[in-house]
């Protein structure tokens, strides 16, 4: 009888039904499983391609943040300098050599406006490097006659062409007595086809002063040393400038160039 019953049980169609059943459920939970699985790690991949995105805004804020870092000292400086001020009895004791200047910007600005001095006034300077002020003299009592041109051209009445006009030309009598304006050292004599006997005098303040149109005995020699006022020559004749009538040519030089020599030398 028991084995009646065994084949009965093999052959039912309801115990394969449902063991059909079992299996198809058990299938489907696997494969939800797997379609879970798989949606989570496309949506992870999604948010890991999305997250490059976000890095531009914050390098956009650090560099925000570096300007305002970088204009920081500008908009706020730094308490350094009080900091180094704050103990007044450092100071004296730090500048213990007598030789550094208490205001180097002083003694600087001072040295610049002795050179601008030069600039603007040669003889000036000259009198304080040599620590001498020296007293001009006119070189004759006559009036001036031709001023000094610079670089303006005037017409000469002996050339008869238009040429600068390089000194004064002061009015003087044949023979008349020609002085030295300043005390200095006759640094040459001699004879010129154009402007007659010169006599040039290398004055204590730098300047190089000509005497054109002397006689050629002079009363002085070269390298001799004069004082404001000596003589040496008297007024002859100037070659160039003979329509012009009988008159002292001087010339003021300094490092080449001309000078004006009624503002040199003080000749009204």
């Amino acid at each position: 009888m028991s084995k009646i019953n065994i084949k009965s049980r093999k052959r039912s169609p309801r115990g394969s039904r449902k063991l059909r059943g079992n299996y198809a459920s058990i299938m489907l939970c696997i494969a939800a499983a797997v379609i879970t699985v798989s949606a989570a790690a496309v949506r992870a991949q999604k948010d890991k391609a999305a997250m490059p995105a976000d890095p531009p805004a914050q390098n956009v804020s650090s560099q925000q943040s570096a300007d305002v870092e970088t204009n920081a000292p500008e908009d706020n400086p730094t308490p350094e300098p009080k900091e180094n001020n704050s103990d007044k009895t450092v100071k004296p004791a730090a500048n213990t050599d007598s030789s550094v200047t208490s205001n180097p910007k002083k003694d600087t600005d001072a040295q610049t406006d002795e050179f601008e001095d030069f600039e603007d006034s040669e003889q000036t300077l000259a009198i304080q490097v040599l620590g001498k002020n020296l007293t001009y003299v006119r070189p004759t009592g006559g009036a001036i006659t031709k001023d000094y041109s610079m670089n303006g051209l005037v017409y000469s009445r002996t050339m008869g062409d238009w040429r600068v006009h390089n000194g004064v030309d002061i009015s003087a009598n044949k023979g008349e007595t020609v002085k030295s304006a300043a005390e200095g050292t006759v640094a040459g004599i001699s004879d010129d086809p154009l402007y007659g006997t010169t006599v040039v005098i290398n004055q204590n303040d730098g300047l190089m002063v000509y005497y054109r149109g002397l006689n050629k005995d002079t009363a002085v020699h070269e390298g001799e040393n004069v004082s404001a006022g000596a003589t040496i020559g008297t007024v002859d004749q100037i070659p160039c400038e003979s329509g012009d009538g009988v008159h002292l040519h001087i010339e003021v030089m300094s490092e080449g160039k001309y000078l004006n020599p009624t503002e040199r030398l003080g000749i009204k």
